[in-house]
């Protein structure tokens, strides 16, 4: 799996407060390319202080669940009735907004509208090279890809990419996302639809019949901080 979409599937980028699309209810469809493999549709749907998120892969589709109030994710297991709950590390303090010395975000004061929401066009500078964002404030924040993407039967954790710890704790959620020429890897998303509606309740929650399950090593905690 390529190295960059894997800092993906590790990663949930949560604080110890409960941050969510403030007034959005509904459900952002976006596309995930890296350059190498396939584009990856995924389905985003916030409710409240709840992210669901799914994304088909290989055949399957892998959903899971952040409830930032209980500070757990819920990964629903593909093509069996089970699931597993881990917990959110709090360790990490709340989100500031900073990023770090290396990592530096700047507003070019370009501006778009994408799919009716007004854009600003930000450049995230790292080590990594530049990734370029459009992003808007009428979403509220962006909670991170919610761990969907991770592989469900574990795997090593892996840190935040560069791009999602400049997110982190500010008012605004990205609808473009692209590296630059010259990025050590290449990687896009791209939210393609916005829908704006009520969702039901059991969309966060596991399906009726799913019997929890619990493995060895993933209930020690997820911390999207964790270097």
């Amino acid at each position: 799996m390529p190295r960059f979409l894997g800092y993906l599937l590790a990663v949930v980028l949560v604080s110890t407060a409960s941050i969510y699309a403030a007034g959005f209810e509904g459900t952002l469809r976006m596309t995930i390319t890296d350059g190498r493999s396939a584009p990856m549709p995924l389905a985003y749907s916030v409710k409240g202080d709840k992210l669901r998120t799914e994304v088909a892969r290989q055949g399957m589709t892998s959903v899971s669940i952040v409830d930032t109030a209980k500070k757990e994710i819920i990964m629903i297991m593909p093509g069996q009735p089970m699931y597993m709950v881990m917990p959110i590390q709090d360790n990490a303090g709340p989100s500031t907004g900073k990023t770090s010395p290396e990592t530096k975000i700047e507003n070019t004061g370009e501006t778009e509208t994408i799919h009716g929401y007004p854009c600003t066009k930000y450049l995230v500078h790292s080590e990594d090279g530049v990734v370029e964002i459009w992003a808007t404030d009428k979403l509220g924040q962006f909670i991170g890809l919610g761990g969907a993407m991770q592989n469900p039967m574990g795997g090593a954790k892996k840190a935040a990419p560069s791009w999602e710890k400049a997110l982190a704790g500010r008012d605004f959620f990205p609808l473009r996302i692209s590296s630059v020429p010259g990025a050590k890897q290449t990687f896009q998303l791209e939210v393609t639809a916005v829908e704006a509606k009520s969702l039901p309740d059991s969309d966060f929650a596991p399906p009726p019949g799913h019997q929890r399950m619990s493995m060895p090593g993933m209930m020690q905690g997820v911390n999207p901080f964790a270097r």
